[in-house]
């Protein structure tokens, strides 16, 4: 009874949670934008019991010719559903554990976070808050973008390990702030990317509060580079391998940057729908910040502004929250276009409308110190419990998708046919560059290529006498025997992208791609022949595994000392 009393106010953030994630407990699933959530699951599945670790390729998806997926895509929220998956659930329900989980940490991190300013009830507030954002449920039900929606749970996460770094710079929270960094990183780099300015105003804030500004600053350094280094197996191909990709294209057709600004009209009252995002006001779902969140930022620093006056209020923290508050506004708004064209690393974010993430930390953060103000205590508590009711009844109504389809079973996403045609359309960015694209009915680019022309084999010969046995097919790995009665060219169905080695009888050999879908092609010679193809690591791979080892070792290293201060 002691561990529930002395956690009561964690236990209540968790619980909090559960008008958020009770859509969760329909039978079947439900239909959002991003549907391939649960194929990049059973990719990702495939992916390890092949043995493909770390996973860079998917083999069903983009046509079924070994995508580069997951080379540039973030993975963590994947592998905390593959847990459970292993464990022998379905990939629907592992995906529902997933989604339910982000709602749930994204509650405990914020408030533990707050809570270090705020008390017990401010943080709780807090939480309530964050998990009940409009932009949360949008994320979910409406885009259906998990990854993303798991960046909720580091955010937070991320800010109170560097407070408590700021509060006691030992190894152990400088550990913290370094998981917490890299986790991230391989939750959504994008997301990691606009956290930049934002964590560094913090910490330039706990930087000037601070009395011992050398440790502060030499620990949390350390942190961000183990942060960088355990994630750079990841980080550095999907950011200097993308150039091999069409991604650079698609950034500048739907989803450029100049489409999908948000007008101050939006922020405060935004109709709520399960459309898309266009140009103009009229989006297909909320973009408000959310009317309470709004209103309590407006009495907290009404407040703040007046006990700093009077003298009665110690803390600043309010000023770059507030600060924050407004730059994650400005950053969505038209009003933004000059940064956002000065800065080109911006429009690979492509949606401005991402930065309400922040915009919800930010005011769900300031609305807790409404709660840290002195007066009395009966009334502080009836006021708290009253506003989390309000919020809870006000949004939760917004927590469920626009349908249920009860009647789906895993074969609904996964099977090949799906995988390869129906979503494989739908996302395709980091298709090699050069493949043969052409115009859509909507004027946007898209891969040339029909269902009837998706290759089913692991190999077609381009030549007459040719028979292909295949041994091996496995995403990083081709092996086929191949019988030629005559000298003739193979196709290896597989897009020719940096990595790729294809050996005949041991030996390497020089391949093309000069084909529609630019397919790895070869010469193969009269008689009998062992082909096998081979995904390699690059250099930049090779370069991102080593600093990733050397991260996990220094990390292990430096555990056993986790108690120990750092002094300078």
């Amino acid at each position: 009874m002691s561990i529930v009393k002395n956690n009561l106010f964690l236990i209540l953030a968790i619980l909090i949670c559960v008008f958020a994630v009770s859509a969760l407990f329909h039978p079947g699933f439900f239909p959002i934008h991003d549907d391939e959530q649960i194929a990049r699951l059973h990719e990702l599945n495939y992916d390890l019991v092949s043995l493909h670790i770390p996973p860079r390729l998917s083999q069903n998806l983009g046509f079924g010719y070994d995508y580069p997926f997951f080379n540039f895509y973030p993975s963590f929220a994947y592998y905390f559903a593959e847990i459970f998956k292993l464990i022998g659930f379905s990939f629907i329900l592992s995906t529902k554990i997933m989604i339910g989980a982000g709602f749930l940490l994204s509650a405990v991190f914020m408030y533990l976070f707050s809570k270090e300013y705020f008390g017990k009830l401010g943080g709780l507030v807090s939480a309530a808050l964050y998990v009940y954002a409009p932009y949360h449920s949008v994320d979910v039900y409406v885009r259906g973008a998990f990854p993303e929606s798991w960046s909720f749970v580091f955010i937070p996460a991320i800010f109170w390990s560097l407070y408590r770094l700021y509060k006691n710079p030992s190894v152990g929270n400088l550990l913290l702030f370094g998981l917490f960094g890299a986790s991230l990183m391989l939750t959504h780099n994008l997301i990691a990317l606009m956290s930049v300015p934002f964590i560094g105003i913090y910490f330039l804030y706990l930087l000037y509060e601070s009395k011992n500004k050398k440790n502060l600053i030499f620990a949390a350094g350390i942190g961000g580079v183990i942060a960088f280094l355990i994630s750079s197996y990841f980080s550095l191909p999907a950011i200097l391998e993308n150039k091999y990709t069409m991604v650079n294209l698609l950034t500048q057709q739907l989803a450029n940057y100049n489409l999908h600004f948000v007008s101050l009209r939006q922020f405060i009252n935004s109709p709520w729908g399960y459309g898309g995002s266009i140009l103009g006001p009229n989006d297909g779902f909320s973009l408000e910040v959310g009317k309470i969140h709004l209103i309590l930022v407006t009495l907290a620093v009404t407040l703040f502004v007046y006990n700093t006056y009077k003298k009665k209020s110690k803390s600043l923290v309010l000023i770059p929250f507030f600060l924050l508050f407004v730059l994650s506004i400005f950053l969505q708004s038209y009003y933004s276009k000059p940064v956002w064209d000065a800065l080109k690393a911006l429009s690979y974010i492509q949606f401005p409308w991402r930065f309400m993430l922040f915009a919800v930390f930010s005011s769900s953060f300031i609305a807790g110190y409404l709660f840290s103000v002195k007066f009395d205590g009966k009334i502080k508590w009836i006021l708290g419990f009253f506003i989390i009711s309000l919020i809870i009844v006000f949004y939760s109504g917004l927590f469920h998708p626009s349908k249920y389809l009860t009647k789906v079973d895993d074969q609904d996403y996964i099977n090949q046919d799906e995988i390869r045609w129906r979503i494989s359309k739908m996302a395709f960015e980091y298709v090699p560059l050069g493949i043969a694209t052409k115009k859509s009915d909507l004027g946007t680019t898209v891969v040339d290529i029909k269902n009837s022309e998706i290759a089913q084999n692991t190999a077609t010969p381009l030549s007459m006498g040719m028979m292909v046995n295949v041994v091996e097919d496995k995403p990083q790995l081709k092996i086929l025997h191949v019988t030629a009665l005559e000298k003739g060219k193979l196709q290896i169905n597989t897009f020719s992208f940096p990595g790729w080695k294809v050996f005949i009888n041991n030996k390497e050999i020089r391949y093309n791609d000069n084909n529609k879908l630019r397919l790895i092609t070869i010469n193969v010679d009269k008689g009998v022949s062992v082909v096998e193809a081979r995904f390699t690591d690059t250099f930049i791979r090779k370069l991102g595994n080593a600093f990733s080892v050397v991260g996990i070792i220094l990390l292990f290293l430096l555990l056993p000392i986790y108690q120990r201060k750092i002094k300078l």
